[in-house]
């Protein structure tokens, strides 16, 4: 399954390398510049102050917003030096300049490209950091104990050993759902007016010819282009698994080259395309030809291949994320771009409290206003730079290593459905992109371990494991219940392991029954089953912690035998197993004669929670 927000990963594939360009423009040529030709700078590169940016980043996220806030740099009189991991700064924090850190925290632990610095500055020492900095934080606030832990800790460390903090630590919160607009407001408002207060320049709200600092060049070739931070995998096997009348879900078997290896519980990331008729939307906008090639040309760093031709279907299919809700910079970049009044009345009321629950609720990305309001002439450069770079999204694996060492499965629900602003579809980038796929096909992934809680015991035999999901929550268990198999087949001996499974009905949308029934029959799992549409043929369970509950005895027993627990779902799943495990708590200790209240089980959950109690969550 997907998750709209992964957790557990590295960062996803730079987009700079171009292998290849298979001709010239041709002589004529439409070109698309921006309001300022020659690129946007408030001080020559002699005048301006450098600028270090570092980010931790494992779904791209953070290192998008580094890369805007370099972007920005120049219109500021900053010129941007490095742009780089945290971990590249290990040993090496730069002192003779002003350091930006965007970084975010994964359950309490750090990036994977942050993990190295985030250890050495813990182990400094006096008033050993000499840095002036400013930290942005990211995170989830569903993990309400670990909330930014990890930008808080290196913002207070580096301020105890000696560092000079430029301004006050600023912070996104992704289940706001609108994480660019806060980054953006924390930039305008704070950032830059600190850093223009400390080393001189223009610390007010970003230009809007400074995100239109791209001159494109529209001409008749095609080129192609290659990624290098992934690899090149291959489609097996791909098939629908839910019946008509259900939301459809997939499984895919991809093979991975020799080199790669995983284990039951982690990623795969697929860096995704586009879908067709979001690329026709743009070319339908900018009027460009299908077979239209741009040349994109750059006043300021940018991660989008410069001075060389690359077919606009490249670019907007691999390169940019489409669907990214816009901002309110975005707003007001065709607020600036607009000449009729209504739609200027229109824009500004968007622009101000409008915008929350028009915009960012309601998930409107700048080319779904762009196709609102047609009067807007917006600058393709400007378009071009306004948009994300194209992420890689995360993938429970749901296959054993043990079985397949270099293939492995994904189980996926495709999301397909009526947008919430009203205007017509909204389609899962990644999702779609792999329904598409069919054997044979190649695409681009890359294997990320998950969170070292949510893997299976190794001391297999002594401790039992209580799995918990609905839908294709179902995903990793199928890699832990297949693997079980295969062990139980080679003669071990295994502690008991139960599965609670959610679903509608069994005749819609039960995923894998046939296999799961054989693996059950091994003894290598038993499994409990919910029906929400039909309780009755479960016994009376409409949902996966119901069954729990119904069955507390047995799951007690395990609990007491020193089971781990795991959870993959929804956060509603997540949070109502807690729950029912905070309610087995307490009746437990109401038998055994003891008082205790909600918040001594409160207390007792936080003690176990990804320890023996472990979480795979989307949203």
């Amino acid at each position: 399954y997907m998750h709209a927000q992964l957790r557990h990963g590295r960062t996803p594939t730079q987009l700079e390398q171009i292998l290849s360009s298979n001709g010239a423009p041709v002589q004529a040529k439409q070109t698309h510049k921006s309001n300022d030709e020659k690129g946007t700078f408030a001080a020559s590169d002699g005048n301006a102050r450098p600028l270090t940016i570092l980010y931790g980043s494992n779904t791209g996220t953070c290192q998008a917003f580094a890369q805007g806030l370099a972007a920005d740099a120049p219109s500021h009189g900053f010129k941007v030096t490095k742009v780089d991991t945290l971990d590249s700064a290990k040993d090496n924090l730069p002192t003779d300049q002003a350091v930006a850190i965007v970084t975010c925290s994964y359950e309490g632990e750090p990036a994977d490209n942050a993990a190295h610095f985030f250890h050495w500055l813990k182990s400094l020492e006096g008033n050993s950091i000499k840095t002036q900095y400013c930290v942005f934080g990211a995170g989830h606030s569903d993990w309400k104990n670990t909330f930014h832990k990890i930008p808080t800790a290196i913002d207070d460390i580096l301020l105890a050993r000696g560092g000079e903090r430029i301004c006050s630590r600023g912070s996104a919160n992704a289940a706001n759902g609108d994480m660019f607009s806060e980054f953006e407001k924390w930039e305008d408002e704070v950032f830059w007016p600190a850093m223009s207060k400390k080393y001189g320049g223009d610390g007010g709200a970003t230009d809007s010819a400074a995100t239109q600092s791209l001159t494109v060049e529209v001409s008749s070739v095609r080129s192609s282009h290659l990624r290098a931070d992934v690899y090149e995998a291959r489609v097996v096997d791909a098939k629908l698994l839910s019946q008509p009348g259900s939301s459809e879900k997939r499984h895919i078997e991809i093979e991975l080259p020799a080199s790669a290896t995983y284990s039951s519980g982690d990623y795969l990331h697929v860096l995704p395309i586009n879908s067709h008729e979001s690329v026709q939307r743009v070319m339908r906008r900018f009027n460009l030809a299908w077979d239209s090639v741009l040349t994109i040309k750059a006043a300021v760093g940018t991660i989008l291949p410069t001075n060389v031709p690359i077919s606009a279907n490249d670019l907007f299919g691999a390169y940019v994320e489409l669907g990214q809700p816009a901002t309110k910079r975005n707003v007001t970049l065709l607020l600036d771009a607009c000449t009729d009044e209504e739609t200027k009345k229109e824009l500004t009321r968007l622009a101000g409290d409008a915008f929350g629950t028009e915009i960012s609720e309601k998930r409107v990305s700048l080319l779904d206003l762009l196709n609102r309001f047609p009067s807007v002439q917006l600058p393709l450069g400007a378009f071009i730079s306004s948009l994300p770079p194209m992420r890689t999204r995360s993938y429970s694996i749901s296959s054993s290593s043990l079985v397949s060492p270099h293939r492995v499965t994904l189980t996926y629900a495709v999301l397909h459905q009526s947008h919430m602003s009203g205007m017509g579809e909204y389609v899962g980038v990644a999702s779609n992109y792999l329904s598409k796929l069919a054997t044979g096909d190649k695409l681009h992934v890359a294997v990320r371990p998950s969170n070292q809680a949510f893997h299976l015991p190794t001391d297999y035999e002594k401790t039992p494991v209580i799995m918990i999901c609905a839908g294709t929550g179902l995903a990793p268990f199928r890699g832990f219940v297949q693997e079980r198999a295969a062990q139980v087949e080679a003669g071990r001996k295994l502690a008991p392991a139960l599965l609670v499974i959610g679903c509608r009905s069994p005749d819609q949308d039960e995923l894998y029954r046939k296999e799961f029934d054989a693996w059950e029959t091994t003894g290598a799992v038993k499994i409990l089953r919910a029906y929400s549409r039909k309780p009755e043929a479960s016994g009376g369970s409409k949902y996966a912690q119901d069954a729990l509950w119904e069955h507390r005895q047995e799951a007690r027993e395990l609990w007491d035998a020193g089971s781990r627990v795991y959870v993959c779902g929804s956060r509603a799943l997540e949070r109502s197993v807690e729950q029912v495990c905070k309610k087995i708590y307490l009746s437990r200790a109401q038998e055994l004669g003891k008082d205790k209240t909600e918040q001594e089980a409160e207390e007792w959950f936080e003690g176990i929670r990804n320890v023996r109690f472990a979480t795979d969550v989307f949203t």
